[in-house]
């Protein structure tokens, strides 16, 4: 058995953390560093789950879903033959119903091909029967009964094989599986795993019981369309023994004796009633697969009368070969058909292929693909088995289809499950194709006669050495207990023998006959006829999408998508490659919304559910519903910021994505906001989120004089000053925010300007003053002019000690120097310490006491007065400067104030014997 091994760890962290969202490591010092990451179509471990151990004994994971549903070890369990389970209905299909391994369902990496295979030496009984369930887009599909794979490596007389296994189970890319398999457990195969096969598989692990991640399923039916309809019991149809004596081996197969086939067959393949659906190439759901890979070059040489892709086309890893071509004669072809949902799309078919090359060569051992050719639902044809295409006339490569019957027949298979849905016209013209092509080299004329062939290797259907009276062109089911290639695929093998002998339309390589075969209709007409050299000619019909809601056609270089809420839109190129890593138009981006247009450095084209950017730097999908994305459609996506030049990448508390004209930051507390321009640049020479502002709590918005940013660590203006940063935690920033912050005082229009012992910043309606001693404090508007008629901060009032605040009528605001006064009636005033009505004026309690000066000091005799909103203060040379206020004021008042008998204070206000007492040069006052 070949070891293709990689660290389970590797995919348990893939199920923990999926590709969609793994965020790239955050770059080591600035966004000036190149960040990549293009949407590839990365390789990746197959999976394994081991289902019993080297004794046949169900592990607990085979088991888990039996553990609620009361069946333990040891039951001996009924089969259900194939027409039971018909007779059922799908109503009554219970999974737990007689299971000896039922597992929970399971999520895992996406998927393309899966299947189950055991060990050679131990042979499935004939009551064990397997079932297979997966989900694809969300949903699970129906239950499915496989067949046992008769395509078991080399032909051996004695019937032996590396090791056995089911068909291989297509899907449309399935990120969850269920399995079940019913019969007596005693009769459980040795090492019975399933495998899950990606798009571009690279070694495998099998996961240990803590990787496995289980998942809530609803309840589904059995596929009937995986039960043959007659309820044939296959071990029945085990011939007996016809010739014991096998013939020896060698490169050249028994002769054989041409027969007409019989008018039974024909008869029975007229009568058969097949049913048109998905399987004839309706495409419905499509996955992730590389344009390159999914639609690949094709060739036909060696006389070819259909283009093929080759090995090297579709991607075939020549290291897992380890079987070197071996030709024999061959004058007959098989056909054969895949299990499977029968749902992928075009762009899956490579991916398909290369999954079932990894089943066959490495998972069962085989060295190699079992068929020499596979075709998909459109007629697209695959090169199969190494050396098919250089295959000298008359010989083929013997493969691994058709266990005993390798040696001599050409295998080809239906990519698909045609029990009761017939295969496409496509399908059949390229598989009647490639049969004649093959009989013909080998000499052979009537393709619907009978010869004789004896096999070189035993199946439990024929021994060695048989002489079978077989079809040129048969159905696996002829020469094998299956039921292979289905129903309706069986019922047209008189069509593939007559387009075998007579040929058809898909034989054709020209290029307009091939665009004449599909009709163009439509707004998708209307877009094709204005953009034709751009889409090129059309590669298949106008098909519904899976979702039902709107139609796709598959053009030679894209593929255009209609809706009647969208209209038509062509999406190519690396942005359809991006499209298609997503699931295209069945995946959370829905359908197509613009065109692709040129934005920034690179491309866009925007979707339903999100937008899709190319550049230089790589492709991107911004996702609808995610911080990021909604705030680049918010304030104008690509038109205004440009293509996508990273990934979304974490970085210390939260995300940013870089763009052309911007970056955009997300927290949680904070949500997404955009950084771009001249603040993006000053953001960057603070060291951007790890610097000290952190991330982004607003958008960048408009202010009178500029645009301002709010940060978590503080804001950047820009204006045509300049730009500028303020940081919380310093002076002036914190002043600027409890202040009002732009709405009071605006922007910035210088930078932090030392002056004397402090600093100064000045801004749109005021300036921020700061020293140790005094802290931070704005000066504003008529304030301001009158410390500014001062000197400012160098002049006698010195740095402010104070905000402005309210006072009586006005404002006012402390300086070190002395004290600054406005109202609206009176004007501004300044009062400087040092002097006596200044001074008088502090020791009282100031402006919050007394009020806004409405006067300045005004001379009277021999001293000066000056009033204020709640007193008077007065000032002489022999009397000191005093205030008189209320009562005791008006009492003065009435005497002449200091021009009357009183004259000036000589003492301030006080308490004496519970009144109020003010002494002048005249006299007292009491009140």
């Amino acid at each position: 058995m070949r070891v293709v091994s990689l660290t389970a760890s590797a995919a348990f962290l893939s199920l923990v953390f999926p590709q969609g969202l793994a965020l790239a490591n955050a770059p080591t010092s600035d966004h000036q560093i190149a960040l990549t990451g293009t949407t590839t179509s990365r390789e990746h471990p197959v999976q394994k789950i081991t289902l019993t151990s080297s004794q046949g004994e169900p592990t607990r994971l085979a088991q888990a879903g039996l553990e609620n549903v009361g069946i333990g070890n040891g039951h001996s369990l009924k089969r259900f033959s194939r027409a039971t389970l018909q007779s059922q209905g799908t109503s009554s299909f219970d999974p737990s119903d007689n299971a000896a391994i039922l597992t929970e369902p399971i999520s895992v990496d996406p998927f393309m091909v899966t299947g189950l295979s055991w060990s050679g030496e131990s042979a499935l009984s004939a009551n064990t029967q397997m079932f297979i369930r997966v989900r694809e887009n969300g949903q699970w599909s129906q239950w499915y009964l496989t067949d046992k794979d008769g395509g078991a490596g080399k032909d051996r007389a004695d019937g032996t094989q590396a090791r056995g296994g089911t068909d291989p189970f297509i899907t449309a890319g399935a990120d969850g599986i269920q399995i079940r398999v019913t019969g007596d457990e005693d009769d459980l195969p040795a090492d019975l795993e399933v495998a899950m096969i990606p798009d571009n598989p690279q070694g495998e692990t099998t996961l240990a019981e803590d990787d496995v991640v289980t998942t809530a399923a609803e309840g589904t039916d059995l596929n009937l369309e995986s039960v043959q309809a007659e309820g044939n019991d296959f071990t029945s149809l085990i011939q007996p023994e016809q010739n014991t004596e096998a013939d020896s081996q060698s490169a050249e197969p028994e002769a054989e004796i041409p027969t007409p086939a019989s008018s039974e067959d024909s008869a029975e393949e007229s009568t058969q009633t097949v049913y048109p659906g998905v399987g004839s190439g309706i495409a419905i759901g499509r996955s992730g697969a590389q344009l390159s890979r999914a639609f690949p070059k094709t060739a036909q040489p060696n006389g070819l009368p259909v283009a093929v892709t080759s090995r090297a086309g579709w991607g075939a890893d020549e290291s897992y070969l380890d079987w070197d071509p071996e030709y024999y004669n061959a004058r007959h072809v098989v056909i054969h058909h895949t299990a499977g949902t029968n749902n992928y799309s075009m762009d899956q078919s490579a991916s398909i292929v290369r999954g079932i090359y990894h089943y066959h060569a490495v998972t069962l051992d085989w060295g190699d693909i079992g068929y020499n050719f596979l075709v998909d639902k459109w007629g697209r044809a695959f090169e199969g088995r190494k050396g098919t295409l250089s295959a000298p006339a008359g010989k083929m490569v013997a493969g691994a289809h058709d266990q005993g019957f390798n040696s001599g027949t050409m295998g080809i298979s239906m990519m698909g499950t045609y029990q009761n849905e017939a295969p496409s016209q496509a399908t059949l013209n390229t598989v009647g194709a490639l049969a004649g092509w093959q009989l013909r080299r080998a000499g052979v004329n009537n393709m619907s006669e009978k010869a004789v062939f004896k096999p070189l290797g035993s199946n439990p259907k024929y021994r060695a050495g048989t002489a079978v009276n077989l079809p040129r062109i048969s159905g696996h089911r002829d020469t094998y207990p299956t039921s292979c290639p289905g129903d309706a695929g069986y019922a047209k093998l008189q069509t593939i023998r007559e387009i075998a002998q007579n040929g058809s339309r898909a034989t054709t390589t020209n290029t307009t006959e091939r665009s004449a075969a599909y009709s163009v209709k439509g707004a998708i007409r209307g877009l094709w006829n204005e953009n034709h050299s751009l889409m090129g000619d059309p590669k298949s019909e106008e098909e519904l999408s899976g979702s039902g809601s709107g139609v796709y056609q598959i053009f030679e270089r894209g593929t255009a998508y209609w809706t009647e809420k969208t209209g038509a839109h062509f999406v190519s190129g690396s942005i359809f490659r991006t499209y298609g890593d997503n699931r295209y138009e069945r995946g959370f981006l829905g359908f197509p919304t613009s065109h692709e247009y040129s934005a920034g450095s690179g491309r866009v084209q925007e979707f339903e559910g999100g937008v899709i950017t190319t550049s230089g730097s790589g492709n991107y999908v911004l996702r609808f519903g995610t911080g990021i994305a909604n705030t680049y459609r918010t304030l104008g996506g690509a038109k205004k910021f440009g293509a996508a030049t990273s990934a979304e990448t974490r970085s210390a508390r939260g995300v940013f994505q870089v763009f052309d004209k911007g970056t955009a930051y997300w927290t949680a507390e904070g949500g997404t906001h955009f950084v771009s321009g001249e603040i993006f640049k000053a953001y960057g020479q603070a060291g951007y989120e790890r610097g000290s502002l952190g991330y982004p709590l607003s958008d960048e918005y408009s202010t009178d004089s500029g645009r301002i940013q709010e940060f978590q660590g503080g804001v950047i203006t820009s204006s045509t000053s300049g730009s500028y940063t303020l940081r919380y935690g310093t002076g002036i920033a914190n002043a600027f925010r409890e202040i009002g912050g732009v709405k009071v005082v605006g922007l910035p229009r210088t930078s932090e300007t030392h002056s004397g012992k402090g600093v100064y910043q000045v801004f749109d309606n005021g300036t921020a003053y700061w020293t140790p001693q005094g802290g931070t404090h704005f000066v504003r508007a008529g304030i301001f002019n009158a410390y500014g008629s001062k000197g400012y901060e160098r002049g006698f009032l010195g740095f402010p000690v104070s905000d402005e605040y309210s006072a009586g009528s006005g404002r006012a605001q402390e300086f070190e120097g002395g004290v600054i006064t406005w109202s609206a009636g009176a004007g501004t005033y300044i009062l400087r310490y040092g002097t006596g009505i200044a001074n008088a004026y502090r020791d009282l309690g100031g402006a919050r006491f007394l009020g806004v000066a409405t006067t300045a000091e005004t001379p009277s005799g021999k001293g000066v007065f000056q009033v204020f909103d709640k007193g008077t203060a007065y000032w002489s040379a022999t009397s000191g400067s005093h205030f008189v206020r209320g009562e005791i004021f008006a009492k003065y008042g009435q005497a002449g104030y200091e021009r009357g008998s009183y004259g000036y204070p000589t003492s301030d206000e006080f308490w004496s014997s519970g009144i109020r007492v003010q002494y002048f040069e005249g006299g007292r006052i009491a009140s």
